[in-house]
């Protein structure tokens, strides 16, 4: 799934910062914008409040690409390919005919 999200939120990147209580915040970050996104983990907790600032929606972005992946049946790393021509790169799934889309 981290590997999908980081294909499908290309120039974003993630931290955690971890609570004694098992708690935790994720962060999300753009390296090319001034974007962020921030969910704060509760134990016992299903409903959780995003919150999300700057021209892109990080966490719109990474739900988008998890929804992806789930709705590929959650494969595994070994259904992945890389493409690389003189024109760019891709990831795709099974096939070159089916690229990883970024959002």
């Amino acid at each position: 799934m981290q590997f999908v999200i980081g294909v499908g939120v290309p120039g974003a990147f993630w931290r955690a910062e971890r609570y004694n209580d098992g708690a935790y915040t994720l962060w999300l970050y753009s390296r090319e914008t001034p974007s962020w996104a921030s969910v704060d983990y509760e134990r016992g907790h299903t409903e959780f409040e995003v919150y999300q600032s700057g021209p892109r929606k990080l966490w719109d972005e990474a739900a988008a690409a998890y929804q992806w992946w789930a709705d590929q049946g959650r494969p595994g790393y070994e259904r992945f390919g890389l493409t690389v021509t003189s024109e760019g790169q891709y990831v795709w799934l099974d096939s070159p005919d089916n690229p990883v889309p970024q959002h």
